[in-house]
């Protein structure tokens, strides 16, 4: 056997690696997210109604296309909007577009991969693309946008997701270009995250008697317990929506209804009493996470 010296045989490694590394990059992406199917006009009306845009939002339209829906959320609403698009060709038509509106200045369109490419400063979030990576994204949108953002998308759910609302309707316009009348329109508002444990500060006659409670939070829903000394007490219909928290407790013989505002790491609100005309304030922070 031919003996090689230690700088022939970095030599030979570096090359290797340097060669895989080379096949890896030329290896095609999964991320042509659908072919290039424009959005009827009569859906991008009830789109951007659903998603109850407002001058102060910033909309980011995934797999934009032509452009049209950030161009008329920036149109019709005063909104910013940005759209990302992997072709380059539909982005400099959508460019085009938004000059010859007006709204160049609102919105601008970026050529890239939507799934490599940020959308955490996003207050609305629209999308149309193929299930298998509308799937993909639901983890970006639950860890990386703000609570309260909301996201409407085009005739696929973020499955495991539950939506907050549904539009389903008929489009004359649709049928030509997929074969059906048929769309739904999927809502949802980006939750706070609410995971972990809560020491909670009530008003009388409860003050003497401390409280934590514990959320437990997935993607599909949100579960707990509230917890005073040895005795453990089920949460009743906890929710989560944007960055409001509601829950009902049976507690010291009364029902309490709590709704509050989470903020970072503390809740503040409102809790009414069974048998009580007025609401009272109660306010929690966070404690740690779940046992």
């Amino acid at each position: 056997m031919r003996r090689i010296s230690c700088r022939a045989a970095v030599a030979l490694l570096t090359a290797a690696f340097i060669a895989a590394g080379t096949a890896r990059s030329q290896e095609p992406k999964d991320n042509v997210a659908g072919p290039y199917v424009p959005t009827p006009w009569p859906i991008v009306d009830d789109l951007l109604k659903l998603a109850d845009i407002t001058a102060k939002d910033t909309v980011y339209d995934l797999g934009s296309g032509d452009g049209r829906l950030v161009i008329e959320a920036a149109k019709r609403y005063g909104a910013r909007g940005t759209g990302i698009e992997l072709d380059p060709k539909l982005v400099a038509l959508a460019a085009a577009s938004a000059k010859r509106e007006g709204v160049d200045a609102r919105v601008r369109f970026v050529q890239g991969d939507l799934f490599e490419t940020s959308f955490a400063d996003a207050s609305v979030v629209t999308l149309y693309l193929l299930p298998r990576f509308v799937t993909r994204l639901v983890p970006r949108f639950r860890e990386e946008l703000k609570p309260g953002t909301r996201i409407v998308s085009h005739d696929y759910p973020l499955s495991p997701w539950p939506p907050d609302k549904t539009l389903q309707f008929d489009v004359e316009e649709k049928e030509p270009i997929t074969g059906s009348k048929r769309t739904v329109l999927y809502y949802y508002v980006v939750p706070a995250r609410i995971g972990g444990a809560w020491r909670l500060s009530l008003p009388e006659p409860f003050a003497g008697r401390p409280l934590s409670v514990e959320f437990q939070q997935d993607i599909e829903n949100t579960s707990g317990v509230a917890r005073s000394g040895q005795e453990v007490f089920v949460l009743r219909d906890p929710s989560v929506r944007g960055e409001r928290v509601r829950f009902g407790l049976l507690y010291g013989g009364r029902l309490l209804r709590f709704e509050g505002t989470i903020s970072g790491k503390s809740i503040a609100g409102e809790v009414t009493v069974s048998g009580e005309p007025a609401p009272r304030r109660w306010t929690a922070v966070f404690a740690g996470p779940p046992r």
